[in-house]
């Protein structure tokens, strides 16, 4: 899977990851669940797109313990 695309920078404060988690979060539900809400192709996306925030997440917090993005994604596949 290669993801990488050219990007910015956004930066979010603490309460902001954990805003985006949770959004995240009901978008797969939507996803998972065929919301006309929530587009299928989105779901790759989505879910990387969580790993990125949960990493930030559990930096703000002090408990990555050797997580990366990547380890966290495929820890949700």
């Amino acid at each position: 899977m290669n993801l990488t695309r050219e990007t910015k920078r956004l930066e979010i404060s603490e309460l902001d990851s954990l805003v985006l988690w949770k959004a995240l979060q009901m978008y797969q539900n939507a996803i998972t669940s065929n919301s006309a809400l929530a587009d299928q192709n989105d779901s790759e996306r989505a879910d990387w797109l969580l790993a990125q925030v949960i990493h930030k997440s559990c930096s703000f917090a002090g408990t990555l313990d050797g997580q990366t993005v990547r380890s966290i994604y495929e820890d949700m596949q």
